[in-house]
């Protein structure tokens, strides 16, 4: 038998394995591709990006022709650097900015229609990206190019309500990765970015009517603005963007959270009646009044956790509230979400609007069962990565070395998945919050130590 011919060599470099040509393995180039000019690669691994769309992916989620992403740039090598980005977007940064097993759509369609949205969704997900492989940052120069791009079609989309709404997209993308990436950076400028998402938004007359024009995509990265403005309302004790009775109106649409299929409250209506108290609050410092105990006990029942309680809606037609096997422990743990967030709630009740002590029993017994809550959500689940707001509050106001050791511990695993350095930020000012007077002192006082750019979700 006549021996296989071997056409090419162990351990050859990659493109003279492409070529099916022997490679003299010479390091760090073989001749071959010193000759060709090519780039010589003897990687273990060799990633491909697929240009082609997944068979049976919905159109939403399918990246466009190579093409349509061609037109984009003059330059082949940019517009590869596009796809590459959006395709990071899409499959590794979009899914983490929700809780639900099945995230609406990602804006792709709207980066191909507009320039600034396809630049500062390229950032994003090279910045994130960046952080995830420990990989220098970008340079400054590609970051104001895409803001300049913004600020050139703004100046043509004032009285474009079309226009307006694509860069409105742009914009939101823009405070994210300020507020969760690059929130240690000189260059990060969240507060700039929520004041023209606020002006934006007005312009366009108002969030309802934003809300109402059914782009599932705007409406959830709406709601984690609205929620991100909340929570850092809540730290910093001032006024949210928003109302409390329009959460009833963002959850009716897209949001970033997973919606509770059996009843109990819900996370809109718990964020409604945070904003309320941040509302009261407000109010009674401005008329320098003494908070109405009355109001008070309102707000504590509203919040209070409880389990299912049984109605006639339950006897008539009990089918649709039988949980399934494979959705039990999922439900559960929205269950448990949920009440972490009505948890840290009343924690802000009793300290901002009562000015009770941090080691008062009706705050410790909240953040007891808080603690409780999170641990109750498994480090798999997507809930988890988005439990932070209530981790930090609980974690402020603990005293044991034990539950101090469970907060870092916690933000340390979600960091794992997340790699956003606001976490980082979280953890330092905990750390300085433990180590000072101020841990002891008022509710306005123990968040200070957070930086004004950082997003707490």
């Amino acid at each position: 038998m006549t021996p296989k011919r071997e056409r090419t060599v162990q351990g050859s470099c990659w493109p003279c394995k492409q070529r099916r040509v022997k490679c003299d393995l010479l390091r760090p180039r073989c001749r071959r591709c010193v000759l060709s000019g090519g780039k010589c690669s003897y990687d273990k691994i060799l990633v491909r990006w697929n240009a082609r769309p997944t068979k049976g992916a919905p159109l939403a989620y399918q990246l466009p022709n190579a093409g349509f992403m061609g037109s984009l740039s003059v330059d082949g090598h940019v517009a590869a650097t596009h796809r590459k980005a959006l395709e990071y977007f899409q499959a590794a940064f979009w899914p983490l900015m929700s809780t639900a097993a099945r995230p609406c759509p990602p804006p792709i369609g709207l980066a191909m229609e507009s320039q600034p949205v396809l630049l500062v969704m390229c950032e994003l997900a090279d910045a994130h990206r960046a952080v995830l492989l420990n990989k220098e940052k970008l340079a400054l120069d590609k970051r104001l190019s895409c803001l300049a791009s913004v600020r050139e079609q703004l100046r043509h989309s004032v009285s474009n309500t079309e226009s307006l709404s694509r860069l409105l997209v742009a914009v939101l993308l823009l405070y994210f990765l300020d507020g969760y990436i690059d929130c240690t950076e000189q260059s990060a400028s969240t507060a700039s970015h929520k004041a023209g998402v606020q002006a934006m938004v007005e312009q366009l007359g108002g969030l309802t009517a934003l809300l109402d024009n059914g782009q599932s995509n705007m409406s959830m990265l709406m709601s984690e603005f609205a929620t991100t403005d909340l929570t850092r309302s809540l730290l910093d004790d001032r006024l949210p963007c928003f109302p409390a009775d329009i959460w009833t109106r963002i959850e009716s649409s897209t949001v970033w959270w997973e919606k509770q299929k059996y009843g109990g409250m819900t996370m809109g209506s718990v964020f409604g009646i945070m904003a309320a108290m941040a509302s009261y609050r407000q109010s009674v410092q401005t008329d320098g009044m003494e908070p109405s105990i009355e109001r008070i006990q309102e707000f504590e029942r509203s919040l209070q956790p409880t389990f299912f309680t049984l109605d006639l809606e339950h006897l008539r037609t009990p089918d649709p509230y039988i949980v399934e096997e494979s959705d039990a422990d999922q439900a559960m743990q929205t269950v448990a979400f949920t009440r972490a967030f009505q948890h840290s709630a009343l924690i802000y009740l009793y300290r901002a609007v009562c000015g009770l002590p941090a080691r008062h029993c009706l705050v410790q017994q909240h953040v007891q069962s808080c603690f409780t809550c999170i641990m109750g959500i498994s480090s798999q689940s997507k809930a988890h990565n988005c439990i932070i707001f209530p981790l930090y509050v609980s974690g402020a106001h603990s005293f044991g070395a034990e539950q101090q050791s469970f907060v870092l511990r916690k933000i340390d695993e979600i960091y794992q998945t997340l790699r956003f350095a606001s976490l980082l930020s979280i953890r330092a000012a905990l750390e300085d919050l433990w180590a000072s007077a101020a841990h002891d002192g008022r509710w306005s006082d123990m968040f200070t130590f957070l930086r004004p750019g950082v997003l707490v979700l």
